[in-house]
């Protein structure tokens, strides 16, 4: 049985390019199918300076060379004997100065009870089900166009081309280095990884909004959907009970055995607000720790609680200088979330002298998500739930409180130590239950916003264990698409710091294991003019693994990164 999903209904002229991925040995194969007319989205040929890796010297050009490296690092970590045809294209979508859609992926088809479906009876991503099926359940040349018959394709992906130099959209730009360092603009990579991530099965097809699923069947992502409150699965739920959980906040779970025994490996201790006084609210609060400014600690910050008023509009959204600022010095300042960022409202309580600041949400559910960049903020802050916000503010003034964390505890995980889906009080379409709730922390690549502090050229996080949970195989046991360091060297290499090109980084080149160096390991991999994104990946997954065993430290791991850039840029 299979179901063809016109999710996306588009009439759009388009020139198809094939280009196929480099991967390594046994990794999932990719087919990108651009189906963007000359001269607009990856064919737009506005010059650009290489930036952060990329050597691109058009727009095009850099968003294709982004796209090729989020294929390779997929394709790295999953194993299939079908190729994945990604259908791919730049549209201007929703956009306003103040907000944005980024990009959208998905499947186009969905299958189920095809030969080889390991849970009879549910709807299975087109990709997987290829993969369990060993043969490619859609045969036949790449579509035509933008989601237009035969539907042959299995994922598509869109992206917003208004992002670029719009004064009407958004006060930043796509960023498409390959080094992470985006700033305030938006990162393109990380983007286009977490949305593939989409696309190959990190989500689910029912309506949050009915509980209903197509032709009434589940499918494969709601095997592992399970509500605390309900104690069920989403696949033997009633509609009624899935529109419940689709809101149940904090509640609803991932509980795949792999994903469970890796969570300690990427989720730190909770973050927590813990209200000392008055007795009438005492006790412990889910917390959300911010992106920016000092980290929370065990310890934590004790103080007493202070409502800002900033005496414009809202006083207490705190997004004008702070009027109270007498009284919020040296204490802990509670603000409301709304009407600017976050890093505003913490910058304004630091500028007025407190010592920590708590923003408390403004709807219900989870606490606030408190996502921002602003390397001048060096207090600590949380972010609360609307209910805790609402709980110290009828007991203000004389709420003393500490913000810290609970080692007891994940952060994005209940205290059995599944890690929690985004259900938030009101359903978000298109948020809702496909992603890692907001509370993980360190933040997921599969939250519903991007953040400032992912590195996907490093790690997927959960991502491929997940995918591992639902039937993908994946190459190596790090899920990080690079071999294993002790399967690769042939020594050869006698240099006593380890050199890339005409750049020395002064780190030794130490033995690695089985006699080899470091050099040996990242001559092992392709060669940069003939493969560049085999090469890029293979480096610098090698300096992660060096790095995770011990035999570099972090800023040896960014020396020779360095190399490896300016190498590229300037060999």
């Amino acid at each position: 049985m299979k179901r063809m999903t016109s999710w996306l209904a588009l009439s759009f002229l388009a020139l198809a390019l094939m280009l196929p991925a480099a991967q390594p040995a046994s990794a999932l194969d990719f087919i990108l199918n651009i189906v963007d007319p000359p001269g607009v989205g990856f064919n737009d040929p506005t010059p650009a300076a290489p930036v952060g890796g990329n050597p691109g010297v058009t727009i095009g050009e850099q968003r294709l060379i982004a796209f090729q490296v989020a294929l390779d690092i997929w394709g790295a970590t999953l194993d299939s004997d079908v190729d994945v045809v990604v259908q791919a294209t730049f549209l201007p979508l929703a956009c306003s100065p103040t907000a944005a859609t980024l990009g959208a992926a998905g499947t186009i088809q969905i299958f189920a009870d095809f030969p080889g479906a390991e849970v009879p009876g549910h709807w299975y991503h087109s990709s997987l089900a290829n993969k369990l099926a060993g043969v490619d359940l859609t045969p036949g040349p790449p579509d035509p166009g933008l989601l237009v018959p035969p539907f042959n394709d299995d994922i598509v992906a869109f992206f917003n081309s208004d992002i670029d130099n719009n004064p009407n959209c958004l006060p930043n730009n796509w960023y498409y280095g390959l080094d992470g360092n985006s700033g305030d603009d938006s990162d393109f990579l990380s983007t286009l990884t977490h949305e593939l991530g989409h696309g190959l099965g990190f989500s689910n097809f029912i309506s949050e909004d009915t509980g209903a699923g197509p032709s009434g069947l589940p499918d494969i992502y709601t095997v592992f959907s399970f509500d605390n409150t309900l104690q069920k699965h989403w696949n033997v739920m009633t509609d009624a009970e899935r529109v419940f959980s689709a809101t149940n906040s904090g509640n609803l779970v991932w509980d795949g055995a792999s994903v469970f025994a890796q969570a300690p490996n990427f989720l730190g201790a909770a973050p927590i607000l813990e209200v000392v006084s008055p007795a009438s609210i005492a006790g412990t609060y889910e917390g959300q720790d911010a992106a920016y400014g000092a980290p929370l600690t065990t310890a934590g910050v004790t103080g007493t609680v202070v409502v800002v008023d900033d005496g414009v509009g809202t006083g207490s959204d705190g997004c004008e200088p702070i009027a109270n600022a007498a009284e919020v010095a040296g204490n802990i300042a509670l603000i409301d979330r709304g009407s600017c960022a976050f890093t505003v409202k913490v910058a304004n309580a630091e500028a007025a002298g407190a010592v920590a600041a708590i923003v408390a949400n403004n709807v219900a559910g989870g606490p606030a998500p408190m996502g921002g960049f602003d390397a001048a903020i060096t207090i600590p802050s949380i972010g609360s739930t609307l209910a805790a916000g609402d709980a110290i503010k009828a007991e203000s003034p004389g709420v003393v409180a500490t913000l810290g964390l609970d080692e007891t505890l994940l952060a994005g995980a209940d205290a059995a130590g599944n890690t929690r889906l985004y259900a938030p009080a009101v359903v978000a379409l298109g948020s809702s239950i496909s992603h890692w709730d907001t509370v993980a922390s360190p933040n997921l690549l599969m939250e519903p916003f991007l953040t400032e502090t992912l590195q996907v050229t490093e790690t997927l996080d959960l991502t491929p264990y997940q995918m591992e949970d639902i039937g993908w195989t994946l190459l190596d046991s790090d899920a990080d698409g690079v071999p294993n360091i002790e399967d690769l060297c042939d020594p050869s290499n006698a240099d006593p710091t380890v050199v890339i090109g005409s750049c020395d980084s002064g780190v030794a080149n130490v033995q690695a294991g089985d006699g080899c160096n470091i050099t040996d390991l990242l001559l092992t991999c392709p060669d940069k003019n003939t493969d560049f994104f085999g090469y890029l990946a293979c480096t610098f997954g090698l300096t992660k693994d060096l790095k995770r065993s011990g035999v570099i430290s972090g800023q040896d791991k960014r020396k020779i990164r360095f190399c490896i850039i300016r190498d590229i840029l300037h060999p």
